[in-house]
């Protein structure tokens, strides 16, 4: 289950950079077009203050502005692109092999909780635990230490997971 959580978490982790570009191509579009917003609002505050005479006279100085069908078409609001259907599918089936796993965690650990093991008397082994534990005084109980403790190097010893080796006594 670790290893399946963490392929999903890179696999989901790629998926994250792969639209947070997309969206940043997105914001930059929409930015640029509100710029263009911006300049016509201003221009038409211009025409706005402007006398009703002066605002209905054609002068003969300067001749009309012709607006081009491009600066219209680039006001319009944006239409968001859409999204690869690839993307897509690999976003959902991330999804759904995401929910698998917390399922299959919850069902583990309701189990879990249901099989209550018996306590026993045990001796752990302090030549088999993992540098990421800490054995008490009395060898009968183990916590997770805050790093990687300083043991001597033993090739009974647990390195690759927080394991130790007890017996029952």
């Amino acid at each position: 289950l670790q290893e399946q959580e963490g392929l999903l978490l890179s696999q989901l982790d790629q998926v994250h950079g792969d639209l947070t570009k997309e969206r940043q191509q997105y914001v930059s579009n929409i930015s640029e077009r509100k710029s263009l917003l911006d300049r016509l609002v201003v221009e038409i505050e211009k025409k706005r203050d402007q006398p009703v005479v002066e605002f209905l006279m054609v002068r003969a100085v300067a001749p009309l502005r012709v607006v081009s069908p491009r600066s219209c078409e680039a006001a319009k609001a944006p239409i968001p692109e859409p999204v690869s259907p690839e993307l897509q599918r690999t976003v959902k089936n991330l999804s759904e092999l995401s929910q698998l796993v917390v399922d299959a965690v919850s069902r583990f650990k309701g189990k879990a909780k249901k099989q209550r093991a018996i306590p026993l008397k045990v001796t752990l082994d302090p030549e088999t635990m993992s540098p990421y534990l800490i054995l008490s005084k009395d060898r009968k109980t183990v916590r997770m230490g805050d790093g990687q403790g300083k043991l001597l190097d033993t090739p009974k010893r647990f390195t690759g997971s927080p394991s130790v080796l007890g017996c029952q006594g």
